[in-house]
């Protein structure tokens, strides 16, 4: 009988394995042993983290902001190094596992750009004093993907060696009533970094629209930005499990718009836009991007 513990060891240890196969294995095992810990760790890494501030420390990325003149293509925004502006070079990365993963093997993707909320779009232009035209977006190395799909392996396979040092391996998926009882005093240890907490990032946009206001969010028009997408992924050149997972995606974004929460509607159209760049067919995932990209320009 195969040792369920010890094949999750094998798959952290098999270069091709899935990193969401992984994940899903891992939060099984988890479940069956009743570690809440450890559930919640993996299902916030599955389903991707709701807010930035559940961000564990390992998912933030160094990033830094362009801003595209008309003229002269993409530049780099100056920004003073200190205070909050010091905060703005890191970014937590809320996305999926699977969204990551799709990013880290689309070959033709080096650096990854993202569109950012319109909150810190009008803080960087009067941070910085760009032109109101200009588009601005954030950009990352995406061997910085790599490392947080890395950190997440690497903390579960020194999750399910503990496990094996206490004896704890399942057979044929299921475990002993007293596997389950030393799994239940077992003391997880939480080596995946600190939580961000805190959002000075936040902070700062915050104290930029006290003083100008924001537009309210057109949530009809994101709507129609949803069913013009939905109209295109049904062509036959996009692959069926590419067209599953953005489907999932904009389930999720029509039930922010429901609630009218603006903030994760921004969010989630981020994660799609960059999603849809990595998709099979790169021809309708740009139209995608684009439309994105013009929608978040339209509520400036």
């Amino acid at each position: 009988m195969s040792k369920l513990v010890i094949e999750l060891q094998k798959e952290c240890l098999n270069p091709k394995c899935s990193f969401s196969d992984l994940c899903q294995k891992a939060y099984f095992i988890a479940r069956k042993l009743d570690q809440d810990e450890m559930v919640e760790f993996l299902k916030k890494e599955i389903n991707g983290y709701p807010t930035s501030k559940e961000v564990p420390e390992y998912r933030n990325a160094n990033v830094f902001f362009k801003a595209r003149n008309p003229m002269r293509g993409w530049i780099p925004i100056q920004l003073p190094s200190k205070g909050t502006f010091e905060e703005l070079s890191t970014w937590p990365i809320t996305m999926s596992i699977s969204e990551i993963q799709t990013a880290v093997d689309n070959k033709d993707l080096q650096t990854i750009s993202m569109i950012i909320p319109l909150e810190l779009q009008q803080f960087l232009i009067e941070a910085a004093r760009i032109p109101n035209r200009y588009e601005i977006k954030m950009f990352f190395s995406k061997t910085q993907l790599v490392r947080i799909l890395n950190t997440i392996k690497n903390q579960i396979l020194d999750w399910a060696l503990n496990l094996e040092q206490k004896g704890i391996l399942g057979e044929d998926y299921e475990f002993s009533t007293k596997e389950k009882e030393i799994a239940k005093n077992m003391t997880i240890i939480n080596n995946y970094g600190n939580i961000n907490g805190s959002n000075v990032v936040g902070a700062a946009i915050n104290s930029t629209l006290n003083a100008n206001g924001v537009k309210e969010f057109d949530y009809e028009g994101a709507k129609k930005l949803l069913e013009s997408i939905k109209e295109l992924i049904k062509a036959p050149s996009v692959d069926e499990n590419d067209r599953n997972l953005l489907n999932t995606q904009i389930e999720k974004i029509d039930q922010k718009i429901n609630q009218k929460d603006s903030k994760s509607i921004g969010t989630l159209l981020n994660s799609l836009g960059v999603w849809a760049q990595s998709i099979t067919c790169s021809v309708i995932g740009s139209d995608i991007y684009n439309k994105i990209d013009a929608f978040l320009k339209t509520i400036q």
